[in-house]
């Protein structure tokens, strides 16, 4: 048969019918698809009563019959006369020469029965506990969300007694609790209990469960959330991961309330607080009075998320941090300019720092009294919907030249060319640059200090676009000897005389190592083509442009047709799943930093080959 292309695609619980033509299904009888459609045709098996030697009725366990001398043997027989029907039907392929949708349904009946015999008599119930366990938890840990792994962890304890025991026995299986179901979260709490005395990772909020059609969503009160914080902060001492989202800011301000004064959360690494309603109008009273993180040390902290909240900034325990991720704070709430650098300077090992709609508190003070900390091992910045003067305050306080991935995000509705020109110089080493949303007026001298700001970076090897404007996407493509200085095209030339005597002056290309795209969402007359075609202008097109598939379906015929003739490949990525030079760019950018420190990456990053 032709060689059919395949697509492995993972379904967890009930799969879909199958509804591929018998070619297709006959010639990928080994996929994981095929097999789920085989068995849900398959009847299930049933175990007949047996006499006993005294006449009475038995019922035997499965594992009674399978491992019984006559079961085996029979097995072996099987299996040989299966073998012996699979190389005549092959054989007979062979010599027809020809495809036979009758053969090849043959061979394809012989060759599912044998893997389903196979499987089926495979001793997996006899394997040593440990076994049994490390394979449990392959299982429950390579599902991609929580929902997944709710539906595994359930699945394993409902198919039989020995999965039951082998798994509720294994804390490390129920250590991550997210409360997907509703109060009195039965459920949850359950997988809270059975995780004993291990590390907990734990994820909660008013909007995490799913609502059923037709039901209504009663908002959460504060007694029943009581009622789950009574069980949780009992094992404050445990909590490794903890992340909390909530629309209302009652419920938010009760819980860091309560957890503030738990208990010490010694094994803390993670705090991320995540207010999700509009929180700018903030009563003055409440941001002039945060709350603590915590009232003990917490001396395992390394990544710290406020989203629309804020804490008491001036007695956090400063520890050596490696994320700091501050969104969405009234002025008020930021950190001061003085305890924002005290923050930054305990943390060396700092890897990402994201600020978005928050930061240091602004103040009038001369650039000139602010500290700057060194951040050796920053790998990545986010500065977002904040004014032009706020950012550069901002960056201000850091000096991290080995800055690797530079997010914008939200910056519009004014002129931002300044701070361009301010981060000109700042980030030699970044490969990844991200726009989202970025607004600048069109003239001359704005152009000049977008390409020279671009030019000061020439390892940048991804570009992501999103609702960007066509004044900053046109800058991509510009000459850069057309906004130098005499002084430095004189410097050039000379070099290149040095160089290269009298051959012919070849001028810089700007961005030369830019190779791969990702767009969304671009607005008409700022349309991405008109940057893809220009880099193939200048001898310098994209090898490959991402996007995803959500985005492909608005975008016009002729628009996309001009993408595809000025890029090497156009690939569609499936929701909002990265590209896998993104996660490229991750994986190198992880590899940079100070190993003693341990610094670990935000993201999770699947190994290379399995994007």
């Amino acid at each position: 048969m032709a060689q059919i292309q395949y697509q492995p695609r993972i379904v967890y619980g009930t799969a879909p019918l199958l509804q591929w033509p018998l070619e297709d299904i006959f010639a990928l009888w080994w996929t994981d698809e095929v097999f789920r459609e085989t068995l849900r045709q398959t009847p299930e098996p049933k175990l007949q009563p047996e006499k006993s030697q005294s006449g009475g009725i038995l019922t035997p366990t499965g594992d009674d019959v399978l491992f019984r001398a006559d079961t085996q043997y029979a097995l072996k027989g099987r299996l040989r006369m299966i073998d012996i029907r699979i190389q005549q039907l092959e054989e007979h392929r062979k010599q027809l020469g020809r495809v036979s949708l009758e053969v090849e349904g043959a061979l394809y009946r012989a060759r599912v029965s044998r893997k389903l015999m196979v499987w089926r008599h495979f001793p997996i119930r006899l394997l040593p506990t440990e076994i049994l366990t490390t394979i449990f938890r392959y299982i429950v840990w390579s599902v991609p969300g929580p929902y997944e792994a709710n539906y595994t962890r359930l699945t394993l304890t409902a198919t039989c007694k020995r999965f039951r025991e082998v798994a509720i026995a294994d804390q490390s299986l129920w250590n991550s609790v997210w409360f997907l179901d509703v109060f009195p979260w039965s459920r949850s709490l359950a997988f809270l209990e059975r995780a004993g005395t291990s590390p907990l990772d734990v994820r909660f909020g008013d909007k995490e469960h799913r609502v059923r059609p037709g039901k209504e969503d009663r908002p959460l009160t504060i007694n029943q959330f009581d009622y789950l914080l009574n069980a949780l902060l009992p094992k404050i001492s445990q909590i490794r991961i903890l992340v909390v989202r909530f629309e209302t800011i009652e419920l938010v301000e009760h819980f860091m309330r309560r957890f503030s004064v738990a208990g010490p959360p010694t094994l803390l690494e993670r705090y991320e607080v995540h207010r999700t309603s509009v929180p700018y109008l903030w009563p003055l009273e409440k941001a002039e009075s945060p709350i603590r993180l915590s009232m003990y040390p917490t001396p395992k902290l390394r990544w710290i998320c406020l989203d629309g909240v804020a804490i008491d900034f001036a007695n956090l325990h400063l520890t050596n941090l490696q994320t700091v991720d501050l969104r969405r704070m009234c002025v008020q709430s930021c950190p001061t300019s003085e305890r924002f650098s005290e923050m930054l300077d305990a943390s060396p090992a700092l890897y990402k720092l994201a600020l978005d709609a928050s930061g240091p508190r602004w103040t009038q003070r001369p650039v000139t009294g602010i500290r700057r900390v060194e951040m050796p091992n920053l790998r990545e910045l986010l500065i977002g919907d904040v004014s032009c003067l706020f950012s550069m305050y901002m960056l201000n306080h850091i000096h991290a030249p080995r800055v690797m991935a530079l997010s914008l995000v939200h910056l519009g509705g004014q002129d931002y060319s300044q701070m361009l020109g301010m981060m000109t110089g700042l980030f030699p080493e970044l490969q990844l640059l991200s726009i989202f949303t970025l607004e600048l007026p069109k003239s001359d001298e704005i152009m000049r200090k977008a390409v020279l700001w671009l030019e000061s970076m020439p390892r940048i090897k991804m570009l992501k676009i999103v609702a960007t404007k066509r004044t900053i996407l046109d800058a991509f493509y510009q000459d850069p000897t057309q906004y130098w200085t005499q002084l430095r095209m004189d410097a050039y030339l000379r070099s290149w005389k040095e160089k290269h005597g009298d051959q012919e002056v070849e001028r810089p290309v700007l961005l030369p190592n830019l190779e791969f795209l990702y767009y969304n969402k671009q607005d008409a007359g700022d349309e991405i083509s008109v940057l893809t075609m220009g880099r193939q202008a200048i001898g310098k097109p994209f090898k490959v442009a991402y996007t995803p598939d959500i985005h492909i379906k608005t975008v016009p015929p002729e628009e996309l047709e001009k993408i595809k003739s000025s890029v090497g490949t156009l690939e569609i990525l499936e929701g909002m799943k990265p590209a896998p030079m993104e996660l490229d760019i991750h994986r190198d950018m992880v590899g940079t930093v100070d190993k003693s420190l341990q610094i670990h990456s935000p993201y999770y990053l699947p190994p290379k080959g399995f994007n």
